[in-house]
């Protein structure tokens, strides 16, 4: 847990230093199609389905990591495992 917060602090941080974040256009990132990720089981594929192409894709630990963010400023990290299902992530909604 204290690795993805440390992440998570380093995503924030490097997106607030771009002069501007890029959002998702429309409020995609409901609550209700959040909860539809499990984790060990949702895929990569999956999650593309649902959300559409993140906003950023980072790599590290072996780990290929998602970042949304809606106009709302909801966002969400997805980080996936090796076989490229969902192994954990952070939702907030604002």
């Amino acid at each position: 847990m204290k690795n993805i917060v440390i992440l998570l602090f380093i995503i924030f941080f490097f997106l607030g230093c771009g002069g501007g974040i890029k959002l998702i256009k429309t409020d995609l990132l409901k609550s209700e199609k959040v909860y539809l990720i499990k984790k060990k089981v949702t895929t990569k594929e999956e999650i593309i389905k649902i959300f559409g192409e993140p906003l950023n894709i980072l790599n590290a630990d072996e780990r290929e990591q998602f970042f949304y963010k809606d106009e709302n400023l909801k966002s969400l990290w997805i980080e996936f495992d090796k076989d490229g299902k969902v192994y954990d992530y952070v939702y907030s909604k604002k």
